[in-house]
């Protein structure tokens, strides 16, 4: 790349700045636009205006640029926002802009496709560990991650260097675990067991439950069938 494209693209370059009362709600459609940026990107698309870029994510252009100008300034009036530009802005809010390290627990079926699931590593997190109870598991190594016994935690945690958790666990106990969890310096849960966790103190839990997503499309889908 030649120093003039190079400047022209830090010149375009998003002034970032972070609002410290940004809604989780805002949090979430950041992560819808940075997917449709890395698609747009990948698609050739060198920029893009307000307007088609709310059209792709199904928000309004009103609140696509209230969203942004939590975090800076973006794009200009001529030729719109730099997708790559705007892609890698979006990775550093979001602090996916280098890899991090997230721990397995529970290599049951759900665990071991969640360890084959290679969609991960492109958003820039990586299963670098996984723990289970079954001591037939245990110490065996599954998608190219080794399996530890529970009571191994708070060791092997911070010897991977993990800064998030992953629970496709048994139901029960799942609140001990998230607190042991925790207390070994993890405080970002992503929850897959249809049980709820309450976050522990300084910890962020985000309950996932894929029966109850398909429930609503089925509701949905039968009322539509209804009209």
């Amino acid at each position: 790349m030649s120093d003039q494209v190079e400047a022209a693209m830090r010149s375009e370059a998003p002034q970032m700045r972070a609002d410290k009362h940004v809604s989780l709600q805002t949090v979430e459609r950041l992560s819808a636009y940075r997917r449709v940026l890395e698609e747009l990107d990948r698609d050739g698309v060198e920029y893009i205006h307000s307007q088609q870029f709310a059209g792709l994510v199904g928000v309004t252009p009103a609140q696509l640029r209230r969203d942004l100008s939590s975090f800076g300034t973006f794009g200009n009036i001529s030729r719109g926002y730099n997708v790559y530009q705007m892609g890698r802005t979006m990775s550093r809010i979001m602090g996916t802009d280098s890899t991090q390290s997230v721990a397995l627990f529970g290599v049951g079926d759900l665990g071991r496709a969640l360890l084959s699931y290679r969609g991960f590593e492109e958003r820039g997190f990586h299963i670098a560990v996984a723990f289970d109870v079954d001591q037939d598991k245990v110490g065996r190594v599954f998608a190219g991650r080794r399996c530890y016994a529970l009571e191994e935690l708070a060791t092997v945690l911070p010897e991977y260097e993990v800064r998030m958790a992953v629970l496709a666990s048994r139901p029960e106990g799942l609140q001990a675990l998230a607190d042991r969890v925790a207390a070994a310096g993890v405080h970002a849960i992503l929850n897959f067991v249809p049980k709820r966790v309450t976050p522990p103190e300084g910890c962020f839990v985000e309950n996932t439950d894929i029966s109850a997503k398909l429930e609503k499309l089925s509701f949905l889908a039968h009322a539509q069938a209804t009209v």
